[in-house]
C-alpha cells in the first residue's frame, strides 16, 4: 500500500458543551499539531447546547485550522454523545473521521498513525490509540491488535461503513453507546483495532458533586439497557446484574461518595424503561436503515464559519 501523504481525507469532530476556555485552548493546540499545517479536511464544531463562553472560545479555536473546511452544527438542546456524533458523522465528508474528547490531547502523530492502520486493514471500522491518564489503562507501546470493544474517548472512524452499520444508537444518551456500537460492529464481522504505539492523554480533572452524580446516574441507567440487550441469557444475566446493584451503592457509601451512590440508586427507578428498551432492541436491532430514517427526521443545518 502506498505511504500516506497527508490527512486531507480525515475530518475532525469537535463536540463542546460546558468546557472551560483554557481546557479548549490546550486541546486544540494538541489537535492542530496532530492535523499538521495545511490540513484541508472538515473541522466540524458541534455545539451541544453550549455555555456562551464555551461557544465563543470553541469558535475562536477553529482559527487554528486556517486551511480546513470549518463548519458549525448547533443543537438547541443537549443531545448527549450518541445523537450528536451521529449527526456529526452524517455532516462530515471525509473517508475517516476523528472523534476526540475535548478534555484530552493527542500525540502529534496520532491521527496519521491511526489512518495508516485503517488504510492497511479494510475490515477495521474503528482504530483507537492507547489512552493514558487518571483511571485509564495506560497501555504500554506495542503493535495494533483486535479489541473486543473500544471507548469513544479517542477514535478514528471509517465513516461510511460505520454509518451503514448503524452508527451509535440514539437510545444511549451518554455512556455505553461506544460499548453497544463495538459489540454490534463485531457481531457484523468488523474489526476494532487498538493501536498502543500512539497515545491520547485523557486529562480527567476534578469532578463536582453534581458531576459525579450525573456520571454515575447516566452510566448506571445505560448499563441497564446494554447488558440485557446483549446478554446471551437475558433473564439470568439481568438478575445477576441487579443483585450487584445494592453492593455497588454500598461500596460508594463506604468510600464517602454520596453523590455516586445516589446516582446509581436513582437509576434503578428507570429499570422498567431500560428493560423494555433492551427487549425492543433485541427484537428489532438497531442498524443502518434505522439510523438513516432517524437522520432524516433529526438532521440539523450545518453552517460555514
Amino acid at each position: 500500500m502506498p505511504a500516506r501523504t497527508g490527512l486531507d481525507d480525515v475530518d475532525l469532530v469537535l463536540l463542546v458543551h460546558r468546557e472551560d476556555p483554557a481546557l479548549l485552548a490546550r486541546h486544540h493546540a494538541a489537535v492542530a499539531a496532530a492535523t499538521g499545517p495545511g490540513w484541508r479536511g472538515r473541522a466540524l464544531l458541534v455545539e451541544n447546547a453550549p455555555a456562551p463562553a464555551t461557544s465563543a472560545a470553541a469558535r475562536a479555536e477553529l482559527t487554528r485550522y486556517p486551511d480546513a473546511d470549518r463548519r458549525v452544527l448547533t443543537a438547541p438542546r443537549n443531545l448527549g454523545f450518541a445523537r450528536a456524533m451521529d449527526l456529526a458523522l452524517d455532516a462530515c465528508r471525509g473517508r475517516y473521521v476523528a472523534l476526540v474528547n475535548s478534555d484530552g490531547e493527542p500525540d502529534p502523530g496520532m491521527l496519521r498513525r491511526l489512518a495508516e492502520v485503517l488504510d492497511a486493514e479494510p475490515r477495521a471500522v474503528w482504530a483507537a490509540p492507547a489512552v493514558h491518564g487518571p483511571g485509564e489503562a495506560d497501555e504500554p507501546p506495542g503493535p495494533p491488535f483486535p479489541a473486543g470493544d473500544l471507548p469513544g474517548t479517542a477514535l478514528l472512524v471509517r465513516r461510511a461503513e460505520f454509518l451503514a452499520a448503524g452508527g451509535f444508537d440514539p437510545a444511549y444518551f451518554f455512556y455505553n453507546e461506544d460499548r453497544d456500537a463495538s459489540w454490534r460492529l463485531r457481531a457484523a464481522g468488523h474489526l476494532l483495532l487498538r493501536v498502543p504505539d500512539t497515545v491520547f492523554r485523557h486529562g480527567k480533572g476534578g469532578r463536582s458533586a453534581r458531576g459525579v452524580f450525573l456520571r454515575e446516574w447516566h452510566y448506571a441507567r445505560t448499563t441497564q439497557v446494554l447488558l440485557p440487550q446483549h446478554a446471551r441469557r437475558p433473564v439470568r444475566e439481568t438478575a445477576a446484574f441487579l443483585a450487584r446493584r445494592p453492593r455497588a451503592v454500598l461500596a460508594h457509601l463506604r468510600d464517602g461518595d454520596l453523590p455516586g451512590a445516589a446516582g446509581i440508586a436513582l437509576a434503578l427507578l428507570e429499570l422498567p424503561r431500560g428493560l423494555a428498551l433492551s427487549d425492543a432492541r433485541r427484537r428489532r436491532p438497531w442498524d443502518g436503515d434505522r439510523l438513516a430514517a432517524w437522520l432524516e427526521r433529526e438532521r440539523l443545518p450545518v453552517t460555514a464559519l
